[in-house]
């Protein structure tokens, strides 16, 4: 009947809209992924050249320069760049890893303390480069987790390093930690720039970055926090973000099970 027939022409017709809308908002999609991988590859290259063209100046200073006292700073300098590039290089392969399960965690008994100094350990050059007053306040128990404490220490040094990446210069970083039952609490506080509202939901994307006034996300891929929380996972934790907004400091407060 014409009604069957025009049953059957509505029904076809909502299937062929629905399909169109699926396919532009995969298009959509597409498009903000390009426009990520362009961004990314764009960030990579500046990453990577400022280090390399460090490297290459240094090179050719020490072969020019004879005083042994300029020839060390030169030195120390072209080690700072190599280790930079060498970080960047292992964040990068660490996220790959990561997706396609080639990392596995050495898991063993180890103390929160323990993590703690090693991370701040690792972080002190760059907090220190920015005159920035940290404050480390833990429990006086020992805390012990069941984690690959490599790892551990890892996001503890990055989150230390995202706080002195926003924080301008002669600002304050609080390291803290407490218990919550049966799980340790990590907080890295800082007075630093914020992250706006709108970003604090996908802060933890890949190649997600807050912008500052005055741009500090030029500096870095956008992976730090990406590949903290990936490991944080991986020790069956989370990890959450509070902040007020911009220009009012951010919180990162990690949660990891307690060692029974």
């Amino acid at each position: 009947s014409k009604a069957n027939v025009f049953i059957a022409l509505y029904r076809q017709r909502r299937e062929i809209l629905s399909q169109r809308n699926a396919l532009e908002a995969y298009a959509d999609a597409l498009r903000v992924a390009d426009r990520h991988k362009n961004d990314f590859i764009a960030m990579l290259g500046h990453e990577l050249r400022n280090p390399i063209m460090a490297i290459r100046a240094g090179l050719q200073l020490l072969g020019r320069q004879s005083d042994e006292e300029r020839r060390a700073g030169i030195h120390a300098r072209m080690e700072v760049q190599a280790h930079h590039l060498s970080r960047l290089i292992e964040d990068l392969l660490d996220v790959a890893r990561i997706d396609q399960g080639k990392i596995s965690l050495k898991r063993e008994r180890v103390s929160l303390q323990s993590v703690i100094e090693s991370a701040v350990d690792t972080s002190r050059p760059k907090i220190d480069a920015a005159s920035h007053d940290l404050t480390v306040v833990l429990p006086s128990q020992p805390l012990w987790l069941e984690g690959d404490f490599t790892r551990l220490s890892q996001v503890v040094s990055n989150l230390l390093a995202n706080a002195a990446k926003y924080t301008p210069p002669e600002g304050r970083i609080r390291l803290s930690a407490d218990v919550d039952q049966d799980q340790v609490r990590i907080h890295i506080a800082d007075n630093g720039v914020g992250v706006p509202h709108d970003m604090q939901d996908r802060i933890f994307d890949l190649f997600t970055q807050s912008k500052g006034p005055d741009d500090r996300s030029r500096d870095g891929l956008g992976i730090g926090l990406a590949l903290v929380k990936q490991l944080v996972e991986m020790h069956d934790g989370a990890i959450e973000l509070a902040s007020d907004g911009p220009g009012r400091g951010s919180c990162f407060t990690v949660r990891l099970p307690i060692s029974a």
